[in-house]
């Protein structure tokens, strides 16, 4: 019975986690999107184009590294 109890409990934490790095992955594609696109939206960050775009690529790279990771944990 116990072993239940604890490989329920990794499972519940695998899917919180999993369920996290999904949100974290989604909040970072959406931030690397903006800087991406800010001039789209004519919204001046008063930074250089340069340091925008790599922001960007940057948190694009990484959203998209936490929502596999994500879905890695489920399977």
């Amino acid at each position: 019975m116990a072993m239940e109890t604890n490989d329920g409990r990794r499972s519940s934490r695998n899917q919180i986690h999993s369920i996290y790095n999904y949100a974290m992955g989604v909040l970072w594609l959406v931030l690397g999107a903006f800087f991406l696109l800010h001039e789209k939206f004519n919204i001046n960050l008063g930074m250089d184009k340069v340091l925008t775009t790599i922001f960007g690529v940057s948190a694009v790279l990484y959203g998209s590294f936490r929502i596999y990771r994500g879905y890695k944990k489920n399977y």
